[in-house]
């Protein structure tokens, strides 16, 4: 078993117990799923929407995004394509649910638990993880439809304006717990999976943990998982660039037979992988896109040139390293994915011992975390054998 100091200085071992294969793994086959569902709806949105696929594809790849400038989407193609988001959101939590599961066990001193196992427990607690930000949602969707109720009210004549008076300040306490319930929804988002994953919470009580640890630990819950969300994104860009560089030393060396040839191929394998970003996302989210990206020295993949096709084997080829390029991004994400629910799960090990004084590494297998502990009056004492103890 792991000897925490149940402080901050866990939260930096995210990067150590992140760095494993198994986790890498669960977490890229969430990514793949989710991308997978979300590729077919999006594309699906379009078709509904009469947009022009191949532009569509020409543009996005296998990512495609909504462009309402210039396609615009009926309310049923936002709809299929808001099912696409969901589900690739979906498919993450899951797959983050059984990383955290797995750091857990091996937190616990079970340095073998198995992914298939990892599996089997977050599809047995999807809903744990799904249904508690949507149980939040529907708390905040009444408070809302309270509020219509008075604005309704409020346009009679006479009656509305007093109405109107004697609601003001009822109506601020009220915008103000949405506020806090927009907080306590983040929270569940991104730290859902790990209390699920090291405590086996059923949704009610996901969600009080998530109330629990922001008004009861505030401070040291955005300190952690600030302080985890700073390591995720170290890590996937120290994997990234050990990825380019590892890509640059293999095209040097495959390179010396082929020659040209090559780079053509490579040029069409570009052709396929494409990360571009929809002109309306906000400005700085995309100047920081396409600066990872030349950080890298990536960026045709950005900025792509023709398809050149030279004979039937090498298309296909192309099409083959187009789909190396897609899983090695993807490898590179999900070991940011597999710190971000590695170090989440330190983070609620030592929120959980700071708020409620329980080793959450020493609870059994059987026990319920907070299950509490009864005397029951009349309890007969263990026996007593007449065995001798030994002297000291």
């Amino acid at each position: 078993m792991t000897k925490l100091h149940f402080n901050y200085k866990d939260i930096f071992s995210a990067l150590r117990l992140g760095f494993s294969a198994k986790k890498v793994w669960i977490a890229w086959v969430g990514l793949v799923i989710g991308l997978a569902g979300y590729s077919g709806l999006g594309y699906l949105a379009h078709l509904i929407a009469g947009s022009d696929l191949l532009a569509i594809w020409g543009e996005y790849r296998l990512l495609p995004f909504p462009d309402p400038l210039l396609y615009p989407f009926p309310w049923y193609a936002w709809l299929v394509y808001a099912v696409g988001v969901l589900f690739f959101i979906s498919s993450v939590l899951i797959a983050g649910t059984a990383v955290s599961k797995v750091a857990y066990e091996q937190l616990r001193g079970d340095e073998f638990y198995e992914s298939r196992e990892a599996f089997r427990f977050a599809l047995r607690h999807w809903c744990s993880v799904l249904a508690s930000p949507l149980l939040l949602i529907g708390f905040a969707a009444v408070v809302g439809l309270l509020g219509l109720a008075t604005s309704a009210i409020g346009g009679l004549p006479f009656f509305g304006d007093l109405w109107l008076g004697l609601f003001a300040l009822p109506a601020f306490f009220a915008s103000l717990f949405l506020v806090y319930l927009f907080i306590v929804l983040l929270v569940s988002l991104l730290i859902g999976p790990s209390v699920v994953g090291a405590t086996k919470n059923d949704t009610f009580d996901t969600v009080f943990e998530a109330f629990s640890c922001v008004n009861e630990q505030p401070a040291r819950l955005a300190l952690y998982v600030g302080t985890v969300a700073v390591l995720s994104r170290l890590g996937c860009g120290l994997l990234a660039i050990a990825s380019t560089l590892a890509a640059k030393v293999g095209y040097a060396i495959l390179r010396i037979v082929p020659g040209a040839k090559l780079d053509d191929i490579t040029a069409n394998a570009g052709y396929y992988f494409n990360v571009t970003l929809p002109d309306w996302w906000p400005e700085p989210l995309q100047a920081l896109h396409y600066w990872f990206l030349d950080l890298l020295d990536l960026p045709w993949l950005y900025e792509l040139g023709d398809y050149v096709s030279i004979n039937w084997a090498s298309d296909i080829s192309s099409v083959l390293i187009g789909a190396v390029l897609y899983i090695v991004v993807l490898i590179v994400i999900a070991f940011g994915c597999s710190v971000w629910f590695s170090g989440n799960t330190l983070a609620v090990a030592v929120l959980i011992q700071k708020k409620d004084d329980k080793n959450l590494l020493e609870v059994p297998e059987d026990e319920d975390l907070f299950e509490p502990v009864v005397d029951v009056p009349g309890k007969p004492e263990p026996a007593d054998t007449g065995e001798k103890q030994p002297e000291a």
